[in-house]
């Protein structure tokens, strides 16, 4: 049989200015891996690597436009695996491919349908099975019995009878020994096409811990497993041979469970030279095995603090002792290993003082060298404890940004309106902090997280190095400058400076060419009715009076006010770099206004050489007199 497996369609970053996470899903490798050992054809369609190629469209078209593709293929059988944050996506497209070829079997799997199963295949008529938990032991037997209708015998198999009937088998399906499977599948993608700094290695899987507002443990299971560190540096060795990786990122929530596995595979790792990262709990290590861990190669490390409130830490059942952090954060420090703190805001019993205790953690920590700190919403998931506890608090999220994949058309909100509990990703807890504020603190950290370090503590020292005492002042004036209902915005950050510190403030300055840089690329602007062919490219943005030092974030710039300039921001074709050149206010004028109706008479002041100077750098048609920085 031909099998095509469907990867997720996840984002990052802005729904109107996404970006793409570009790596393999490891599962469906895994998959594809079984598949063909057993003789079937099985390939794997990635739809994020098909919007940034531009062959499918971002936007309410493409459910019908990716369902097209996958019916080009001709495939036999198609797996979906889903997770929250896309099912609506998942659905859409399903729906669509029913639509066109009834009798095509769908598969779906992932810890979002191996937990809701029997509820997604009474309301979901497009699906065929839900293949539940673990399925590389179950998925050969599961394509057999598809020629045949009828999947009684394989455990963890919920599947609908010809008679519509769903039923649910027994069991979940979880391989014991990891290095039994076959090696993924890493041909299958296009890995020379895509440009990967670095690439996932799938290192284990299940959680011997029981947050309450984490699934992993209802999918995987609490039995905790590693692949041996032969297995593991194996896949690492294939892949830097095949494709010349030498950085990995081990996937495991918690990689350092088992220290005895950890320091067994820092001795087969250490002399291949490789960098690696890692998932842990500040508890699960120590400062011998981050030596150890450092020297075999490990160079960054993602620990989930969760809270940084002791009452949250309890209720949770995260259960961390809180002075472990920062003395954790000091050893891989000395050892230049780079750390992630992650931290979760929304409980639904977390009162003002948890979520100033965690803020001001997570902003404390921010400070620390080589470490960032991140803070998300709460995200409800099915099957937590959380879930069965606070379900009554729930409420529709009417935001269309965080971790869940934009709904792009009105059948998407009816469809996740009517429907809670298949897509419970899509709301919120009702707590003791109205929704709204948590909103606010998670964008605007976004937004505060991304600056230099001189900008970053020149705004935390500003209210006594408290994080959530700058929040506690930034959304007072957002609300009384827009309304508690209103969607914070990119820009917010330095509109509030400037109320604060006024408009000609060094930080003010700093903070304008931060934007300046960061701004979205837009449409070209033409001229209307100037010169044929002039328009300012949408790379570029024009900075008018600010320091001139703000293009070195080493420290924030001195207040003279005699040391101002314009300057014209080019950005690189990614978004990823800007170089700043000073222009005079002649020619900040005529970039100004250059798609308004005065460009012809402003011409006439500028000098034909930085004319030409501007079109040959790709300002108009692209910027400017003096470089200052890239």
């Amino acid at each position: 049989m031909k099998v095509l497996f469907i990867d997720n369609l996840l984002f990052d970053g802005d729904p109107e200015r996404p970006s793409f996470d570009l790596q393999p899903h490891l599962g469906l490798l895994s998959l594809v891996a079984v598949a063909k050992q057993a003789g079937h054809e099985a390939h794997i369609f990635d739809p994020k690597l098909a919007v940034v190629r531009e062959e499918l469209p971002w936007g309410g078209a493409l459910y019908e436009a990716a369902s097209v593709r996958i019916l080009e293929q001709d495939p036999d059988v198609v797996g979906f695996t889903a997770l929250g944050c896309n099912f609506h996506c998942v659905v859409q497209i399903a729906t669509a491919i029913h639509r066109t070829r009834p009798s095509l079997p769908l598969l779906l799997g992932g810890p979002h349908a191996s937990i809701l199963h029997r509820e997604i295949l009474e309301r979901l008529g497009c699906f065929t099975a839900v293949v539940r938990h673990e399925a590389e032991e179950t998925l050969v037997p599961v394509l057999e019995a598809l020629r045949m209708g009828r999947m009684d015998p394989i455990p963890g198999v919920s599947w609908r009878r010809p008679d519509g009937r769903v039923v649910c088998n027994p069991g979940a399906p979880k391989v014991e020994q990891l290095d039994d499977l076959p090696l993924p599948a890493f041909d299958e993608y296009p890995m020379n096409d895509v440009d990967m700094s670095f690439i996932r290695v799938e290192a284990g899987r299940g959680c011997p811990f029981s947050c309450t507002f984490c699934s992993t443990a209802s999918f995987f299971g609490r039995s905790y497993r590693l692949k041996s560190a032969g297995r593991l540096v194996a896949e690492m060795d294939l892949l830097a041979r095949r494709h010349g990786f030498r950085n990995f990122k081990l996937n495991h929530d918690l990689f350092t469970v088992s220290r005895r596995k950890v320091l067994e595979f820092c001795q087969a790792v250490a002399p291949r030279g490789y960098s690696w990262a890692c998932s842990a709990r500040v508890d699960c290590v120590d400062a011998e095995l981050l030596d150890a861990m450092g020297a075999a190669g490990c160079d960054n490390i993602y620990f989930g603090i969760e809270t940084g409130s002791a009452a949250i830490q309890h209720t949770s059942r995260k259960r961390l002792d809180l002075s472990l952090v920062e003395t954790t954060l000091a050893v891989t420090a000395r050892l230049k290993i780079e750390t992630t703190t992650s931290f979760i805001i929304g409980y639904p019993d977390e009162a003002a003082a948890d979520r100033a205790a965690t803020l001001d953690m997570a902003g404390r920590l921010h400070r620390l060298v080589g470490n960032t700190s991140q803070i998300h919403l709460l995200t409800p998931e099915p099957g937590t404890t959380m879930l069965k506890q606070h379900r009554a608090k729930l409420r529709f999220d009417e935001r269309r940004c965080g971790f869940n994949l934009p709904r792009f058309t009105a059948c998407d909100d009816g469809l996740i309106a009517a429907d809670p509990d298949l897509f419970v990703t899509h709301y919120y807890y009702e707590g003791l902090v109205p929704h709204s504020r948590n909103v606010f603190d998670a964008f605007t950290w976004t937004e505060l997280s991304v600056l230099g370090a001189a900008s970053y503590a020149f705004l935390l020292d500003h209210w006594d190095g408290s994080l959530a005492r700058l929040l506690d002042q930034a959304y007072a004036w957002w609300v009384d400058t827009h309304g508690a209902k209103a969607t914070p915005q990119p820009g917010d950050v330095t509109r509030f400076a400037r109320a604060v510190f006024g408009h000609r403030a060094p930080i003010v300055s700093r903070l304008r060419y931060r934007d300046a840089c960061r701004e979205p690329a837009g449409p070209d602007r033409a001229a209307d009715g100037g010169a044929p062919g002039l328009r300012l490219s949408r790379r570029a943005s024009v900075l008018r009076d600010v320091h001139r030092s703000v293009v070195d974030d080493a420290s924030i710039p001195s207040a003279d006010d005699a040391n101002r300039a314009n300057f014209v921001i080019l950005r690189s074709p990614d978004g990823s770099r800007a170089r700043a050149y000073e222009i005079d206010d002649t020619t900040a004028d005529l970039l100004s206004v250059i798609s308004g109706p005065y460009v012809d008479g402003l011409l006439s002041h500028v000098d034909d050489a930085d004319l030409a100077q501007l079109h040959a750098l790709e300002i108009i048609e692209p910027a400017a007199i003096r470089q200052l920085a890239s």
